[in-house]
C-alpha cells in the first residue's frame, strides 16, 4: 500500500511530534507499506519527493490513502486534507487534541468555537480519524459530531542509547551528578501551562540533599535556574541522543500536568515521556491517574501532591527497575494503525 505521509517535520528527530512521526513511519515501513512525503530532511523509511507541488500531484496519482497529521493552524499541511477530499482520495486524519488547546495561543472562546466548525466540516468527509486519548475522542464525537473515531495511545522506545552520538558535556554532567546523587529524577519538557512546573519546584526544594533533578528544556535556561535550588541542573536545548541517554541514566521520571480546567474534555495528553520513562525502568510519577496501559506497568505511579512525591522519592532506590509486563511499543501503535488503514482501502 502507497502512502502519502503528510506530517511535521519528523527527521532527524528533536522531540514531541517529531518522535510521533518518525517512529510510526519507521514500523509503518517495517510493516511493508511505502509512504511517500514532501517536506523535511530524507529519513531512512520514507521516499522524499523533491518538489512539493510535483510531489503533492504525484501523490494524488498513485498513492492509495492520504495518512494526515492536523492541527487548528493555516499551513500547508492542513490544505492538503481538502485537496486530496477533492481529488476523492482516501484519507485518515491524525489529531492530537481538542481546539481548546488554543486557550494557550491565546484564541478567545468565539476563535475556538470557529475552529471546531471549520475541523468539523472537514472531518465529518475522512474516512477515519485517529486520536490519542479518550478525552480527544469526547471531543471528536460532542463537539464535531464525529462517527468514526479511533483512540491508539503513543508507544515508546527501549533505548539503547549510543553513547558515540551523546555529547560529552553531557555525560560528564551526569557523572558529576551522580557521584554526588543517590537518586536522579528526570523532566523534559516545554515551559507551558499544561505542564505544572510550581510542583517540580516544590519536590525538589522538600527532597533530602541525596536527589537531584534534571529539568531538560529549551526555555531560557539562566531565567529557568533562579526558579530553581542547587540540586535541579537546568539542561538547555539537548540533542535526541542526549535526551535518551539522560533519561537511560535516571531513576525516576517525572510527569506533572497543570489545571486543565481552560479544556472541556479535562487531561488528554497520552505522554511520550510516560511511556519513555516506563519502558526504560525507571520509577514514573504522574500526578494525573493515566490510562489503563499506563496503569498496568508496575513502575507507574499516580501520586496527587508534591508530599506524597517526596516521600516516595526518599524511598526510592538507584537502579531502573527490569518491566516484566509487555512493553507498548511503537510497533503496536503502527499494527493498530494499519488495521485501520487496511479497512479504509478495502
Amino acid at each position: 500500500m502507497k502512502i502519502a505521509y503528510i506530517y511535521y517535520n519528523f527527521y532527524p528527530v528533536t522531540g514531541g511530534a517529531s518522535v510521533h512521526g518518525y517512529y510510526l513511519a519507521r514500523e509503518l515501513s517495517n510493516l511493508g507499506f511505502e509512504l511517500y512525503k514532501i517536506n523535511g530532511e530524507a529519513d531512512p523509511y520514507t521516499k522524499k519527493l523533491k518538489n512539493r507541488i510535483i510531489g503533492l500531484i504525484w501523490m494524488l496519482r498513485n498513492c492509495d490513502l492520504f495518512y494526515i497529521r492536523m492541527d487548528y493552524f493555516s499551513n500547508f499541511r492542513n490544505l492538503i486534507t481538502n485537496i486530496a477530499l477533492l481529488f476523492n482520495r482516501k484519507v485518515v486524519v491524525e489529531l492530537n487534541s481538542p481546539s481548546d488547546e488554543l486557550h494557550l495561543f491565546g484564541k478567545t472562546e468565539q476563535q475556538i468555537r470557529k475552529a471546531d466548525k471549520r475541523m468539523a466540516a472537514v472531518l465529518k468527509r475522512v474516512d477515519a480519524v485517529i486520536v490519542m486519548s479518550s478525552a480527544t475522542k469526547r471531543y471528536c464525537q460532542e463537539a464535531l459530531g464525529l462517527k468514526n473515531v479511533h483512540v491508539i495511545e503513543n508507544g515508546g522506545e527501549v533505548f539503547n542509547s549510543d553513547v558515540t552520538k551523546v555529547s560529552i558535556p553531557i555525560q560528564d554532567t551526569l557523572k558529576e551528578i551522580r557521584k554526588n546523587s543517590d537518586v536522579i529524577v528526570i523532566w523534559p519538557g516545554s515551559l507551558n501551562s499544561m505542564q505544572h512546573v510550581d510542583m517540580i519546584r516544590e519536590v525538589s526544594e522538600k527532597v533530602s540533599d541525596r536527589i537531584s533533578f534534571l529539568v531538560v528544556t529549551g526555555d531560557d535556561s539562566c531565567r529557568l535556574q533562579k526558579k530553581f535550588g542547587d540540586n535541579v541542573h537546568i539542561i538547555h536545548d539537548a540533542s535526541r541522543a542526549d535526551v535518551e541517554y539522560m533519561i537511560v541514566n535516571s531513576d525516576a521520571g517525572l510527569a506533572l500536568y497543570g489545571d486543565y480546567s481552560w479544556c472541556r474534555w479535562g487531561f488528554y495528553n497520552s505522554s511520550l515521556k510516560v511511556f519513555e520513562y516506563l519502558n526504560n525502568g525507571l520509577e514514573t510519577i504522574c500526578n494525573k491517574e493515566g490510562s489503563a496501559v499506563q496503569q498496568a506497568y508496575p513502575n507507574f505511579h499516580h501520586i496527587r501532591n508534591s508530599d506524597e512525591i517526596v516521600t516516595f522519592l526518599e524511598e526510592t532506590r538507584t537502579g531502573r527497575n527490569t518491566v516484566s509486563l509487555p512493553y507498548r511499543t511503537w510497533k503496536d501503535v503502527a499494527l493498530e494503525t494499519s488495521k485501520i488503514l487496511k479497512e479504509v482501502i478495502r
